[in-house]
């Protein structure tokens, strides 16, 4: 059915977004400017992609306005998304003029340590902050958004590319060894999937295949009466963050007015604003209580480097990080030597030796593209069993800092999904396609990628294998 723009008026998450709600109802996105929303200005003024206060290159803004757009049109076409089980209570985190929903697995915990950063004024080198359990922390920092959005405050949310994402979880939830996650995440699919096999298969938990894991998310995702527990970082994206929770049909969708009182002498708001119905601030208020927000920054995790400081610069908090933050480089080093203490410091247990969970650990920089497949792992069992933390920390920074000349070290996670995903009957991918069809739709994704559906479904793998633990 054929409508305009004029026909609705999609609830806007900021206050000072007037001027985008009037360009909206024109049917066409910003031309100049002095016709831009406040929370879009001062990232128009940035030359040349590149933030005045950082140097760092930034997302352009035309990207964030297309994305911003697709997502609404998308919505609509939509009308209404189904089982928002993750935006019952919907909770953003604030920081001065930024409020976020953070997806897990799209960036979130690096996100985390930013926002803890900034909120508690830190002033030191970023990665020598004692982030702790930073989860927990910021988890306990969430407010509702009704308390906290208001005029000049930006709303941003990451996404990530569907299978990508489910690939991420595997290998950081299961391959990675961590006993406590094997537990939450592992324990449910070694139940669940091999409930018919020998006892010895269901004792361990951290040997959880890809096949497997994929397995079991389907079922909790498309057989209620199996009962499963679903999973906030395997789930679809569109089920968090009130993604289109209150898009129906375009003709029941109540014009809604940001403000109980509009500047009208603001740039960039015409008298075509006098005939948005007008609604109390009380309905405002309650419309937010159901989750619906259309986010005014879409970063993407492909471009989270770009993304994050055009978001930074945009809420007036990219001169706020020290000098030194460095997205790659820095942020490995720190996540190589806080993961290797961590495994270090643990036992052997019946299900897993030393040995195997370090070779895990260094399968994991290699499928992370941290360190190149040509860099082995460097110990012999022996040495294993005894090595020191430091020794260990020693050896991984090494590698990392020699493959950073290794041109194929960016096609490691891409090499590494093809291989667990050849692993997956057609009927399965088939079935992930599915179940994330309304990611692919709201944020732009295809649903059908080569590293999961290649041509004629031959799947070409090269020699190295990431996930054969005790190869050479």
């Amino acid at each position: 059915m054929a409508w305009s723009y004029r026909k609705f008026c999609v609830l806007l998450t900021i206050a000072g977004s007037a001027a985008f709600v009037s360009l909206l109802l024109n049917g066409h996105l910003f031309q100049s400017t002095a016709s831009l929303p406040k929370i879009y200005q001062r990232l128009a003024h940035v030359t040349a992609n590149t933030t005045t206060e950082t140097r760092k290159a930034v997302t352009p803004l035309s990207t964030f306005q297309q994305r911003r757009q697709h997502f609404i049109d998308a919505c609509i076409a939509r009308r209404r998304l189904n089982n928002m089980n993750f935006t019952k209570s919907l909770r953003l985190f604030h920081v001065g003029d930024l409020a976020m929903c953070l997806v897990p697995k799209t960036g979130s915990t690096l996100w985390k340590q930013i926002l803890f950063y900034l909120d508690t004024n830190q002033s030191g080198p970023f990665f020598e902050v004692h982030f702790g359990d930073i989860h927990g922390r910021m988890n306990a920092r969430r407010h509702q958004p009704v308390r906290i959005l208001r005029e000049g405050v930006v709303t941003a949310v990451f996404v990530r590319e569907p299978y990508s994402r489910l690939f991420s979880a595997y290998v950081d939830k299961l391959f990675k060894p961590r006993e406590d996650n094997w537990q939450v995440y592992g324990r449910p699919v070694v139940n669940y999937v091999r409930r018919t096999s020998a006892a010895v298969g269901k004792t361990c938990a951290g040997n959880v295949t890809f096949a497997e894991f994929v397995r079991y998310f389907i079922d909790s995702e498309t057989k209620p009466e199996a009962k499963l527990r679903r999973n906030e970082h395997y789930s679809p994206q569109s089920q968090h963050c009130g993604f289109c929770t209150s898009v129906e049909r375009p003709q029941d969708n109540q014009r809604v007015k940001m403000l109980k009182s509009v500047d009208n002498k603001r740039q960039g708001v015409t008298g075509q604003m006098d005939n948005i119905d007008a609604s109390s601030m009380g309905h405002f208020q309650d419309k937010l209580r159901k989750g619906f927000l259309v986010y005014d920054f879409i970063g993407k995790t492909e471009s989270i480097v770009a993304d994050t400081w055009a978001i930074l610069e945009a809420s007036h908090l990219a001169r706020r990080l020290p000098a030194s933050f460095d997205m790659s480089g820095g942020a490995h080093k720190h996540t190589i030597a806080r993961i290797v203490r961590k495994v270090v410091e643990t036992t052997a247990s019946s299900c897993m030796s030393k040995e195997e969970k370090l070779r895990r650990t260094w399968k994991n920089f290699q499928i992370r593209g941290m360190i190149s497949k040509r860099e082995l792992f460097p110990l012999t069992p022996a040495e294993a069993d005894d090595v020191t933390i430091g020794r260990m920390q020693e050896l991984a920074l090494s590698a990392f800092d020699r493959s950073t000349s290794d041109p194929e070290l960016k096609g490691n996670k891409k090499e590494a999904m093809i291989e667990a995903y050849s692993t997956i009957t057609l009927t399965d991918r088939q079935a992930l396609r599915r179940i994330y069809a309304a990611d692919f739709e709201l944020f732009q994704y295809p649903p059908s990628i080569p590293e999961v559906f290649p041509e004629g479904d031959k799947f070409h793998l090269g020699s190295y294998r990431f996930f054969n633990i005790f190869d050479k």
